[in-house]
């Protein structure tokens, strides 16, 4: 091989391992951009984790509040009805006054707003 001809294939090598190099940095910015993206995704992710699970819990103490008025009126009414303090109809009894304080709980459970 001629002097020249190596001057040509050394500058053909050099050409090449520069585009392997910029390819390398322009991979490794890639994949740095990448991380970042799938960082703020996770923590979007997180925090709609976090709502939904404070929402859901302030639903289900709603429930719970709600329950626990439906029974205490229940209560109520079947200790008024036996002392003689409450009117009840004649031929209600306790399953009459359980099944109105589970209607009015399911009646209140779908209309309240959490």
């Amino acid at each position: 091989m001629a002097a020249g001809d190596r001057g040509g294939y050394a500058s053909s090598v050099d050409q090449v391992m520069s585009q392997v190099l910029v390819a390398e940095r322009d991979a490794r910015d890639a994949v740095a951009r990448c991380r970042s993206e799938a960082v703020q995704i996770l923590a979007a992710a997180e925090e709609s984790v976090r709502c939904i699970a404070e929402r859901a819990e302030g639903r289900v103490k709603l429930i719970h509040r709600i329950a626990d008025q439906a029974a205490e009126r229940a209560l109520q009414e079947i200790h008024g009805t036996e002392s003689g303090l409450v009117s009840a109809p004649p031929d209600a009894d306790v399953r009459d006054l359980l099944d109105r304080a589970v209607e009015e709980l399911v009646d209140e459970i779908l209309s309240a707003k959490p």
